[in-house]
């Protein structure tokens, strides 16, 4: 189940059958999080430049 944050520090688990009427709902509550994208540095010296 998908969980949604709440100001305050609070979070409900809320069924995907239910999530769509639950975010139109309680949108001044809801606490919107951002998350960083963990990617591995690209490395140029192993990165293939040729082409056939």
């Amino acid at each position: 189940m998908p969980t949604v944050y709440l100001k305050g520090g609070d979070s409900v688990q809320v069924s995907l059958e239910n999530l769509e009427d639950y975010l139109n709902e309680n949108q001044e509550r809801i606490e919107i999080r951002r998350k960083k994208l963990r990617r591995p540095p690209i490395d140029n010296a192993t990165v293939s430049t040729s082409s056939k």
